[in-house]
């Protein structure tokens, strides 16, 4: 609906739309403190709306399969807000990134990397997940910069990683290993091989319980 109300689906986000609702340094310094909520929902243009949606469905799907949908809303919430204030707070406290105070932008991937960086962080080689996604950042970069989106997702999937770290002590982040490194995006046999291995889980713990 927000998207159709900014021209999106028409193909790009209509200027003053962008304007009114997304987020910058200088819109923030203008103390409009909901242009972190609203810039959330919004896509620049078709294509765009089309690859978040995607990657929703994908890394939001598979944080809720394994948290819930109240803990996914939580990180992801928390996480883009806080990535986006950090990332916000460098470029207007850094002059050589004086430039980009006045860039406005919008989109939920900030949210979606540091869950990611949640998920990475959640299975038994993290580490070399997270160098992957940087790395992937990266290479991104490389071919079609875009220094206050690519800096968020660093930020973001750091951010998420160290929650994941964490994980153990967070209510219901932590999960057995076996299920967390068969999550159903990798295909129909992951999801079944997660489901048994979750069963045989429960039944094991129902035994302990009876003894």
């Amino acid at each position: 609906m927000a998207n159709a109300l900014a021209g999106t689906f028409s193909g790009q986000i209509d200027p003053d739309a962008l304007a009114t609702w997304g987020i910058s340094v200088d819109a923030i310094r203008g103390g409009d403190p909901l242009r972190f909520a609203t810039a959330i929902f919004l896509s620049h243009d078709l294509p765009m709306l089309l690859r978040q949606l995607l990657f929703a469905a994908i890394v939001i799907g598979a944080a809720e399969w394994l948290w819930g949908s109240w803990r996914t809303a939580g990180l992801f919430f928390g996480i883009d807000i806080t990535a986006t204030v950090i990332l916000l707070a460098t470029v207007a406290l850094i002059p050589g990134l004086a430039a980009l105070k006045g860039v406005t932008d919008v989109g939920m991937s900030m949210g979606g990397f540091g869950l990611i960086g949640v998920l990475v962080a959640s299975t038994r080689k993290g580490v070399f997940g997270l160098i992957a996604v940087l790395g992937f950042v990266a290479a991104k970069y490389a071919i079609a910069p875009d220094p206050l989106a690519d800096g968020g997702h660093v930020i973001a999937v750091v951010i998420g990683f160290g929650i994941g770290l964490c994980g153990s002590r967070i209510p219901g982040l932590a999960n057995e290993p076996e299920t967390v490194q068969q999550l159903p995006v990798f295909g129909r046999a992951g999801w079944h091989s997660a489901e048994r291995r979750s069963e045989r889980s429960a039944e094991a713990r129902q035994q302990d319980e009876k003894r």
